[in-house]
């Protein structure tokens, strides 16, 4: 079954993760909870895997081929709000108190390396990026089992995941890197690429079915929320189930479209999720004095508005050349006129 790059499913499943962050994010600065909204980032991770299986058995490239894709995909933007924080922390350091850029900070975030911030937290100065160190590490090991045979990928790639976790949990690493390479969120990732497996394979539940693992999905997030219990050391279990089971349960049930608000709001769900603290923390300062849902609500628009517009303006225009470019350095007789594509999930 060949992978459509735009299932609806998956574009809904982003456009919620990303702005479950916000709202977590916007309730803190408002003095509420809502903690499962960073499980955001655990949907993000099961998708990610999905998403790598499905184009790596689709279109299988070389390590280096895959590696530039996805560098290509991820870091433009990424670097562009990095600088720009730095920029602004620098030229206005009363706006943003509470980061302290240095030439070595700065280079470690743009490289993807985990390190320590001022506070000890294995942060970046623009602090979503953490979740990007965890994808590049899957990347890198993705794009390693690449020169495996065909029929050793999946058992390798899942083994390495599973070893590197259980590796964390038995030696309890201090280091940043070591911290990132070993943590048991990679599991996420190796739980997305069974997800993959199934899906190929025509072994996920109806419709029914789907709609089921939905609901148990919302179900434990709004029990976790209502009991305020949450464990980082158990968060695969307490936050990567029930995000699975959300990303299994939206592919069981199908699609309800292919175009539309959802579609074009997972598009800029990359936008959305790295520009928000900034567009949190602006909304805060101006605008702090309205009451809690007032102020939530605005954030939540202002989010969306901002990543539609960074979507359209600069996250895809450098992703289509990019993409151009590298298929003009792979087949220069196909390069010239050569229609734009949709920006592959992930």
């Amino acid at each position: 079954m060949p992978f459509q790059q735009r299932l609806i499913e998956i574009q809904l499943l982003r456009g919620v993760a990303a702005l479950a962050v916000v709202l977590h994010h916007a309730a803190d600065r408002a003095g509420l909870s809502f903690g499962v909204g960073a499980a955001g980032v655990d949907i993000f991770f099961v998708i990610s895997g999905f998403i790598m299986w499905m184009v790596g058995t689709d279109r299988p490239a070389s390590p280096l081929r895959f590696a530039w894709a996805r560098l290509a995909r991820v870091a433009p933007l990424y670097w562009l709000v990095t600088i720009g924080i730095a920029a602004l922390a620098l030229l206005l350091p009363a706006a943003m108190p509470n980061l302290h850029p240095t030439p070595q900070t700065l280079l470690l975030s743009l490289f993807f390396i985990p390190h320590r911030n001022a506070e000890g937290a294995i942060f970046p100065l623009l602090v979503p990026g953490w979740t990007l160190n965890f994808e590049m590490v899957f990347y890198l090991l993705f794009a390693a089992s690449l020169a495996l045979p065909r029929q050793a990928r999946l058992g390798m790639l899942l083994a390495t995941l599973g070893l590197l976790a259980t590796a964390g949990l038995a030696l309890q690493p201090d280091h940043p890197v070591a911290v990132t390479c070993t943590s048991p969120l990679l599991l996420e990732f190796a739980g997305g690429i069974g997800l993959a497996v199934l899906w190929r394979q025509g072994r996920l539940p109806g419709r029914a079915g789907g709609w089921s693992m939905m609901a148990l999905g919302f179900g434990a997030f709004a029990a976790l929320e209502l009991n305020g219990f949450h464990a980082e050391d158990w968060r695969v279990l307490l936050w990567g189930v029930p995000a699975w089971l959300l990303v299994a349960g939206a592919l069981s049930a199908g699609a309800v479209g292919r175009h539309g608000p959802a579609a074009l709001l997972g598009d800029a769900s990359y936008s959305i999720y790295l520009m928000h603290p900034l567009l949190v923390g602006l909304t805060w300062r101006l605008l702090g004095w309205l009451p809690v849902p007032a102020y939530l609500a605005v954030t939540l628009l202002l989010s969306i508005s901002a990543g539609l517009a960074c979507f359209r303006l600069v996250e895809l225009p450098i992703s289509r050349r990019l993409r151009l470019h590298q298929r003009a350095r792979l087949h220069p007789s196909h390069a010239r006129g050569a229609p734009s594509s949709t920006v592959v999930l992930g």
